[in-house]
C-alpha cells in the first residue's frame, strides 16, 4: 500500500469535478506512470503511478527489505496502483497491481501485458 501522510493529490475547490479523477498533484509532489522501468508520456496510457514529496515516507520501520522492494533509491514510492493522466493533467487510478509473492517480477509483467491489451 501507498504510505503518505497526507495527500498527494487534490481538487480545486474553485473547480466542478466531472470525472472520477483522484485530482491533480498538490504543490510540492511528483509523479508519473511507469511501465516496465519506463516513464510514460503520453496522456491516457496506462502504468504503475510513482510518487515522491516531502510527505510520502522515507521506508518502513525496521524492514529494509520491504523499503527496498517499495521505494528507489532516488525516493520514489512504487505505489502498486494502476493508474493514468487525462488529458486535463488529472490523475485517475483504476485498479491495483496484482502482486504474486512467487516469481513477483514475472507476475508483474504479466499484469502489465494484461492492462496495456
Amino acid at each position: 500500500p501507498y504510505r503518505a501522510t497526507c495527500s498527494v493529490t487534490g481538487w480545486n475547490p474553485a473547480e466542478i469535478s466531472t470525472s472520477a479523477s483522484v485530482g491533480e498533484l498538490n504543490a510540492n509532489c511528483e509523479a508519473k506512470i511507469m511501465f516496465d522501468g519506463v516513464e510514460v508520456k503520453e496522456r491516457n496510457s496506462r502504468g504503475e503511478l510513482w510518487v515522491r514529496a516531502p510527505n510520502v515516507m522515507k521506508g518502513y520501520w525496521r524492514n529494509e527489505k520491504a523499503t527496498k522492494e517499495t521505494k528507489t533509491e532516488d525516493g520514489w514510492l512504487l505505489t502498486g496502483d494502476i493508474a493514468f493522466v487525462d488529458d486535463d493533467g488529472k490523475f485517475h487510478v483504476v485498479d491495483r497491481m496484482k502482486v504474486c509473492f512467487k516469481e513477483e517480477e514475472e507476475c508483474r509483467r504479466l499484469t502489465w501485458t494484461l492492462y496495456r491489451n
